[in-house]
């Protein structure tokens, strides 16, 4: 009987996470894809965040659709900064291929460390952006200080989604259904306890 349920529950998360994933699919396609993915990836997160605080009975559709509106010019613009900061990075990258070596293996360690800094700001942003309504830049600085601050949530954010790309590789039909809300929803799950784990400690040194 207990397996039952076991299996049951799986299918039932297998379900929704194989919906949400279609509907990231096509609110992205929506937008024309470089309008539409962020907002869509905003609506998805939004979506997981109230599955893993315990809410599943709302109605997956009108809820996205809800987040997807009222999000879509605000999260085209607030990812601008990372796009503008990537293509930056990019351009310099090209300057290390004519530059003499010594400066040139300075500028490129330089690049990788604020590749690296931005791929953790990037990791927490969305969870952060659909937690807290704060402005862009304490977005991005709250979203830092998460990553530092939470270091084995980090590295299991990274290890798990390594991994799930890797088993796609072997079963392809995993990461079409699947890409966008698996990754997400790994993402949001620690980075979620990373967040509450903050503001408890944060909690109990206003206490002392």
């Amino acid at each position: 009987m207990h397996q039952e349920g076991y299996v049951y529950r799986l299918m039932v998360w297998i379900t929704r996470l194989a919906y949400l994933n279609i509907l990231w699919v096509l609110f992205s396609s929506l937008g024309l894809l470089v309008f539409g993915i962020f907002p869509a990836t905003t609506a998805m997160f939004a979506i997981e965040r109230r599955w893993i605080r315990g809410n599943t009975s709302f109605s997956i559709l009108p809820y996205f659709w809800e987040v997807y509106k009222r999000e879509f010019k605000k999260a085209n613009l607030i990812v601008l900064p990372f796009v503008l900061l990537s293509l930056l990075i990019y351009i310099n990258l090209q300057f290390t291929l004519i530059m003499n070596e010594i400066l040139g293996n300075i500028l490129l360690l330089f690049l990788f460390s604020i590749s690296f800094l931005l791929l953790l700001v990037l990791i927490y942003f969305f969870p952060v952006y659909v937690h807290y309504d704060i402005k862009l830049i304490q977005s991005m600085l709250f979203s830092f200080m998460i990553a530092l601050s939470s270091p084995l949530q980090t590295i299991l954010i990274i290890v798990n989604v390594l991994a799930f790309f890797i088993v796609s590789v072997f079963l392809p039909g995993i990461f079409f259904l699947f890409a966008g809300s698996v990754t997400s929803m790994i993402t949001m799950w620690f980075a979620y306890r990373a967040i509450i784990g903050l503001e408890n400690r944060n909690e109990r040194l206003v206490r002392q």
